[in-house]
């Protein structure tokens, strides 16, 4: 029902328009008091004016939210209200409708509100709502929320609307069909009410509501004359249209005789017109809250109060320091002396700041080119007899360690981890192979177990590992594997050839080559099962058996742990090239690594070279300066006598510019300014708080316009 009733009530449209549109003008081109200010020049207007003619298509289908936009920054805007008053002809309310948009900024998929308002409809889509109070939470799904429902309160702004036929009040109906000259009076209440602090006090003012009412004439009406307002017309229609500012007078606490001109704040509009067969069609009155449109950002009375604080204080410390200035330069003018014998010192020493900038000079340039060089050297790969060295060194280095008792260190080792295994709570017991050979169990599967654990313990020597490691065949094998890898990577060809060979075998296989390196006669495999063999068949009871089972782990361990020695002297030179490239590398990133400023070791070196050389460069012109300085002492101390003269002078002229000027300003301000902008500031204050007509969710921002049709009036 709500809406075809406004599409029906609000059917002429380009009364909605030009109502808009003259708004719009009124608040943003020169601001309502302009407004007002040619409202009382146009008071008088009649109909043989012409007025900018516009057009206009009765048949345009826009939403009456669209008619009514004024077209300002919506963009922070939550909520936006638009309350439309279906008024009798002498502007009783008798229903009241509004519409709301809910923005969905976020796109989320719930939006709660607030509102007074019954029989609450969605107007744009299908989304539903809860109700809890007046609590309404929509299940948006992203959209925003359209709207309506009915409301019993009433607006903060009314108008009465009295009609006088030839001077004397008539009735709007027994008006219709009678002629004579007519008076069409709108008055506009403002019962909005804000309390505001000004001056120390409190004050009540009013929300800063603008009323702009549009009246369409026809041919029936001539001889128009208006009061607050002014004609419009496009050829086929005349509009009279009126503005006023309900309530501003007493929340300002001023009349228009304070204002200098034609400038006024109007309450009332008034057409005055002579008739034949009175019928008016359409009378609309749109009210927006100026509070949202306007700004003190120039005018602000607290800016203002601070401004001239500032200027206050600005002028006393201008007043204190010309003086200030004066005792100083009178001091400078008494130390002139020692000035001058401090500029005698430094053209003195001039001559060794130029010895210094030249030995600076030198040094920056034998560091820079010394820094060249070793970062040149960082940059060239090993050559083969570097190579050959670093491994060298290294081998022999694990050779001097074994030989200073890594062997049998490692022979006791993996004889232990061949003879023990680890019970429970760590305690060490027979290991499974001791145990497999004690009990004449030899077999292939024993042989087998052996031959594993020999092949694990050769490989994790190789990959200098303890032998008590807990690492796997397979994963002493990859690493291995991985030292040739990386000394390949370093340039080392024997490590390379060593990568290509063992890609893909078994540790088993790995195990073998390795040990058939150390220049063995015979496989792991064989020598497992030929030391076994001979140990096992001398044995013939348990002391036999217990000592060639112990025996022939010994010499196993001992065989092993010249392996892993062969081993683990191959991998250190290896590994010794690889780390020496990735160290080289290294050190030539850090001199190379640009800092935050910009340069590396490198490059920093030499600009710093280059900046000495700079600063050699200008030492002449810095002593052909320092010399002129030396010389103009004795002019440089008359200037400093006539600046001494000058700043006294300055001192009685900033005395008489603060009593003279500044101090009249400031007290023409406090006693006739400051009171007009206190309260202005405090209206538009009042206007920003007021943001909503039926209500809204806490913390939204809203914005709420209201429009009033009046009914027709028509003769019967």
């Amino acid at each position: 029902m709500k809406l075809p009733v406004l599409k029906k009530s609000f059917a002429e449209k380009y009364v909605i328009k030009i109502t808009a549109g003259v708004l719009t003008v009124a608040l943003f081109a020169g601001g309502l008091t302009g407004a007002a200010a040619q409202t009382g020049q146009k008071e008088t207007q009649e109909t043989k004016t012409e007025a900018a003619s516009e057009t206009f298509d009765d048949g345009e289908e826009e939403d009456l939210s669209e008619l009514i936009s004024l077209e300002k920054d919506e963009r922070e805007i939550e909520k936006e209200e638009n309350v439309y008053l279906l008024a009798a002809a002498d502007g009783k309310v008798y229903e009241t409708i509004v519409t709301n948009h809910l923005y969905n900024r976020g796109e989320k998929e719930t939006l709660v509100d607030c509102s007074e308002l019954s029989d609450i409809e969605n107007t744009a889509g299908d989304e539903t709502f809860e109700k809890d109070g007046n609590k309404l939470t929509w299940q948006a799904k992203g959209s925003d929320i359209c709207y309506s429902g009915t409301a019993k309160k009433e607006a903060p702004v009314s108008q009465k609307v009295t009609y006088y036929l030839d001077g004397k009040e008539i009735a709007p109906a027994q008006l219709a069909g009678k002629s004579g000259k007519v008076t069409i009076r709108f008055d506009y209440e403002n019962r909005s009410s804000y309390t505001a602090k000004v001056n120390g006090g409190n004050v009540t003012v009013k929300v800063p509501f603008a009323a702009v009412t549009t009246l369409v004439l026809d041919e029936r009406f001539s001889h128009v004359k208006v009061e607050n307002g002014r004609l419009e017309s496009n050829g086929e229609r005349m509009m009279a249209v009126g503005y006023a500012l309900p309530g501003m007078r007493e929340s300002l606490n001023v009349t228009d005789s304070d204002f200098a001109g034609e400038l006024n704040l109007p309450e009332y509009f008034a057409v005055t017109a002579e008739v034949e067969n009175f019928e008016l069609d359409t009378a609309m009155t749109i009210v927006v809250n100026t509070g949202e449109m306007i700004s003190m950002k120039k005018g602000d009375g607290s800016a203002l109060d601070d401004m001239m604080e500032e200027l206050t204080d600005a002028v006393g410390r201008l007043r204190g320091g010309s003086s200030e200035l004066a005792d100083g330069m009178d001091a400078l003018r008494s130390s002139l002396a020692d000035y001058t014998s401090g500029m005698n010192e430094l053209y003195r020493g001039s001559g060794d700041l130029a010895k210094g900038a030249q030995t600076l000079n030198e040094s920056a340039a034998v560091i820079s080119q010394g820094i060249e060089k070793l970062d040149a050297a960082l940059g060239k790969p090993m050559s083969e007899e570097e190579q050959e060295a670093v491994r060298s060194a290294a081998a022999s280095a694990v050779e001097q360690e074994f030989e200073n008792g890594k062997t049998k260190e490692a022979a006791d080792q993996i004889y232990g981890a061949l003879r023990y295994a680890k019970g429970e709570g760590d305690t060490a017991g027979d290991g499974e192979l001791y145990q497999a050979l004690y009990d004449g169990a030899y077999s292939a599967n024993a042989s087998a177990a052996v031959y594993g654990e020999v092949v694990r313990n050769v490989l994790l020597a190789a990959a200098g590992q303890p032998a008590d490691s807990g690492l796997s065949a397979e994963e002493a094998a990859s690493a291995v594997r991985q030292q040739f890898g990386a000394a390949a990577q370093a340039g080392d060809t024997a490590a390379a050839a060593m990568y290509g060979v063992t890609e893909g075998m078994t540790a088993a296989q790995l195990a073998e080559l390795l040990y058939a390196k150390t220049g063995a006669g015979d496989t792991l495999f064989g020598k497992t099962e030929s030391t076994l063999a001979a140990q096992l068949a001398a044995g013939r009871n348990n002391g036999q058996i217990e000592a060639a089972v112990e025996q022939s782990l010994a010499e196993l361990a001992s065989e092993l742990a010249l392996a892993c020695r062969q081993s683990a002297v191959q991998a250190a030179g290896a590994a010794a090239v690889s780390g020496a490239e990735s160290a080289k590398q290294k050190v030539a990133g850090q001199i190379e690594a640009v800092n935050d400023s910009g340069y590396s070791l490198v490059t920093g070196a030499a600009a710093l070279s280059r900046g000495t050389q700079s600063l050699a460069d200008q030492i002449p012109a810095l002593t052909e300066g320092i010399t002129a300085l030396n010389n103009a002492a004795g002019q440089l101390a008359d200037g400093v006598g006539r600046l001494s003269d000058g700043s006294r002078e300055l001192e009685a002229g900033m005395v008489e510019f603060d009593e003279e000027g500044i101090s009249r300003i400031v007290n023409s301000y406090n006693g006739d300014l400051k009171p007009l902008t206190d309260r202005l500031q405090a209206v538009l204050d009042a206007g920003k708080d007021y943001q909503s007509f039926s209500g809204a969710a806490e913390g939204a921002k809203g914005s709420v316009k209201f429009v009033c049709r009046l009914d027709a009036v028509k003769a019967e």
